[in-house]
C-alpha cells in the first residue's frame, strides 16, 4: 500500500469518528431532553438521585466528545503537514482508534441504563 492510500485510509477513518462523534453530541441532546421531561415523576429521593447521576454523566460524555473530537483534529492536522505518515503517528492513531471504541462503548453502555431507569 502506498503512502497516499495509507494517509487516505486514515482520514476516512477520522471523518468517520467525527461523524459518529457528532450523531452521538445529538443523540446526548435527546437523551437530556427525554430527561427533563420525565423529572416530574420522580419526586422521590432516591430517583432523584439517579437523575442526577444521569446528569453528570451526560455531562461527562459531553467533555468526553469535546476532548476527543480535539485530539482526532490535531491527529489530522499532524498528519496534513507530513508527506507521510510515520510510526508515531500511526501509534496515536491506533491509541485514538482505541479511545473512540472505548468512548462508543461507554455511550452505548449509558444509553441502555438510561433506558432502562425510564422503564
Amino acid at each position: 500500500m502506498n503512502q497516499n492510500a495509507a494517509q487516505a485510509i486514515l482520514f476516512t477513518e477520522h471523518t468517520n469518528w467525527l461523524r459518529m462523534i457528532d450523531q452521538t453530541k445529538s443523540q446526548y441532546k435527546d437523551l437530556q431532553n427525554r430527561l427533563e421531561r420525565a423529572l416530574p415523576q420522580f419526586d422521590h429521593t432516591a430517583l432523584m438521585a439517579r437523575v442526577e447521576q444521569f446528569q453528570n454523566r451526560f455531562i461527562r460524555h459531553r467533555e468526553v466528545i469535546d476532548e476527543l473530537r480535539h485530539e482526532i483534529k490535531q491527529h489530522e492536522n499532524h498528519l496534513q503537514q507530513l508527506d507521510q505518515p510515520n510510526h508515531l503517528l500511526l501509534l496515536t492513531h491506533i491509541n485514538l482508534r482505541d479511545q473512540f471504541n472505548r468512548f462508543y462503548d461507554l455511550y452505548i453502555e449509558l444509553e441502555r441504563d438510561f433506558d432502562e431507569f425510564l422503564a
